[in-house]
């Protein structure tokens, strides 16, 4: 069965995080989505900035970054970060750190679009039909 377009929210509007620390969105199985264009949000509302790291993991156990952001992306308040993500493991999550003293507080959202398509480098790959077998 082909996949299509999904939404996703990772982070709902508006989510308020409090405290210095880091916050994982929960493990999302990619596997049957090639990718995702999202956005995140950080208010102006905010106390200092937050980083966003974008993780990926074969098993949802021992995460590690993406080779599209081999670091995290720091986000002041206000401002807006468009990301394309092409998938290469089968888990996928965002953490948030937040960048403050123990006053530390964000309000924030993350959302977008899981593109349809499937797999990464741990995929199968897809069988051909033979002809005259549909």
């Amino acid at each position: 069965m082909e996949t299509v377009d999904a939404t996703i929210v990772f982070l709902p509007r508006f989510t308020t995080l409090v405290g210095p620390g880091e916050f994982f969105t929960l493990p999302l199985d990619v596997s049957r989505y090639a990718g995702a264009q999202f956005q995140v949000f950080l208010g102006g509302l905010s106390n200092g900035s937050f980083t966003v790291y974008l993780e990926e993991s074969l098993d949802a156990d021992t995460w590690v970054l993406g080779p599209a952001t081999p670091e995290g992306v720091v986000l002041g308040a206000g401002e807006t970060r468009f990301f394309s993500y092409g998938f290469r493991l089968r888990w996928f999550r965002l953490k948030v750190k937040l960048l403050g003293g123990t006053d530390s507080l964000a309000t924030c959202w993350a959302e977008g679009l899981l593109r349809g398509g499937g797999g990464g480098v741990w995929a199968l790959p897809k069988r051909e039909t033979p002809a005259g077998s549909g």
